[in-house]
């Protein structure tokens, strides 16, 4: 019984579905006309060979945040223009150019321990926190300083936090 209700079903969706070789055509109100638009006159200044498209107006650029010498990594967050998009790098990438101990020897960490967290945009730290156990502000200082020159290999207009601890 299940089989023939389905395929009655089936035929008549088929019945439903084929038929015609030309699709309907909509009717046509009388009082409607076919429109007829007229030819735009040529303008006298500038000559219909030459007319061309006007070019559709670019999406306005983002305006440029505005990082100042020795932000936090929270200051350089609030320099980012609300909407601005974000292109979100993973850790490891961004931890890459800070495993270099050669980068904090002339800064001599010794036994101490550091704390970092460092904003980059574009390839550059733009906000660092550091903090150094024990406490030691000309080390901090330092290191703070030795960061500002590295260069990160992604060089993205987007705000990357990362996280580093040694």
């Amino acid at each position: 019984m299940k089989e023939l209700v389905r395929f009655s079903c089936f035929g008549l969706l088929l019945w439903g579905c084929g038929g015609r070789a030309t699709p309907a055509e909509a009717p046509v109100a009388e009082a409607e006309a076919p429109s007829v638009e007229a030819p735009e006159p040529a303008k006298a200044d500038t000559p219909s060979d030459d007319a061309k498209p006007e070019p559709k107006p670019n999406k306005p650029a983002a305006a440029e945040p505005i990082f100042t010498d020795g932000m936090s990594v929270a200051e350089a967050e609030k320099a980012i223009p609300q909407g601005a998009e974000r292109a979100n790098i993973d850790q490891e990438t961004m931890s890459k150019p800070l495993q270099d101990t050669a980068v904090y020897e002339p800064c001599k960490p010794g036994a101490a321990r550091l704390q970092l967290k460092i904003a980059v945009w574009d390839g550059k730290a733009v906000g660092i926190d550091a903090t150094s156990t024990p406490k030691n502000d000309k080390l901090v200082s330092c290191i703070k300083d030795r960061i500002k020159g590295l260069t990160w290999q992604a060089h993205v207009k987007s705000l990357n936090t990362v996280d580093y601890s040694f």
